[in-house]
């Protein structure tokens, strides 16, 4: 049962970078509407569900810190994520964010001091490179929403961005500890939902006074599954695998997600790459599987 949560985790997570691409370039949605619609949805929905488990209390001291560390995560996350996915394909977008497991490894080593293999290095430095690879053979232009016509463009801004998302992303995990250490998932995940809603909020309703909502059928479907799925049930699912494997195995999983998003990608969006940014793509990912495999006490760095 534990394979069918972690199945379910990844196909939603997979999916959620086509929905969010979708939304933006054929749907009709601003940046700030669909992040902001997103998480309105999956904060009702956690909400509900934190109401049923029971809530736990948070001092004013908490709740202060939580406003800081949500400036970053979900804020400039989702800021550098869905703006970079608007200019990237899916699927280079899911590579990208498929090395913040490397990049905390790296900030865990040079923060927090801790240990990391030399698998932990060579991984780091294939996605490192695959990520410069990608950035090298994208388009060099500046990176404007892109068009239905022009689905599958790459841009240098786009993966800069996206990578910016990584780079949040594992500040975030690496910083994250005081959280995971008082509070439980579902509770830190429904504030950090509450919180990206009330962050986006302002901007999207400015969004949707300036240029009006111009939302379609598929628009609001790519919203509800990314509020539903991706951003609240997705997470409910690993959260229950995580209660049956062990972090690192479950973890392990979540490195189908690039190619779930490939699949998706070419058959919902019709992408297509050229061989030298999948070449950059397998290599990402063969650092973030080589990162990932726990190393034997000898292979620790001393």
């Amino acid at each position: 049962m534990v394979y069918v949560f972690l199945t379910v985790a990844s196909l939603f997570w997979g999916g959620s970078f086509i929905a969010t691409r979708y939304a933006l370039t054929i749907g009709g949605l601003g940046v700030f509407t669909l992040i902001s619609g997103r998480f309105l949805i999956s904060s009702i929905i956690l909400i509900t569900a934190t109401a049923f488990k029971g809530r736990e209390k948070i001092t004013q001291k908490d709740l202060f810190i939580f406003i800081l560390v949500g400036l970053v995560y979900p804020g400039l996350y989702f800021l550098f994520e869905t703006t970079g996915i608007a200019r990237t394909p899916a699927f280079i977008s899911s590579i990208i964010i498929a090395s913040i497991p490397v990049l905390t490894g790296i900030f865990s080593g040079i923060f927090l001091k801790e240990r990391l293999s030399w698998k932990g290095w060579a991984g780091a430095f294939l996605s490192i490179l695959g990520i410069v690879a990608i950035v090298l053979t994208a388009d060099k232009g500046k990176g404007g929403n892109v068009s239905v016509s022009s689905l599958a463009g790459i841009t240098v801004t786009g993966v800069l961005l996206v990578f910016g998302a990584a780079v949040t992303g594992a500040f975030y995990t690496t910083s994250a500890r005081y959280f995971m250490g008082k509070f439980k998932p579902l509770t830190l995940t429904t504030i950090q939902n509450i919180l990206a809603f009330i962050f986006f909020s302002p901007a999207a309703a400015a969004e949707i006074v300036k240029s009006g909502l111009h939302i379609n059928t598929g628009g609001i479907i790519a919203v509800v599954f990314l509020g539903v799925c991706a951003s609240a049930l997705a997470f409910l699912s690993f959260n229950k695998a995580l209660s049956l494997i062990e972090a690192g195995k479950a973890s392990l999983f979540l490195n189908t997600i690039p190619i779930i998003s490939l699949v998706f990608a070419w058959l919902i969006l019709g992408e297509r790459i050229n061989g030298l940014q999948a070449l950059g793509g397998v290599v990402v990912i063969a650092g973030v599987v080589l990162a990932s495999r726990k190393a034997r006490p000898a292979e620790e760095m001393m």
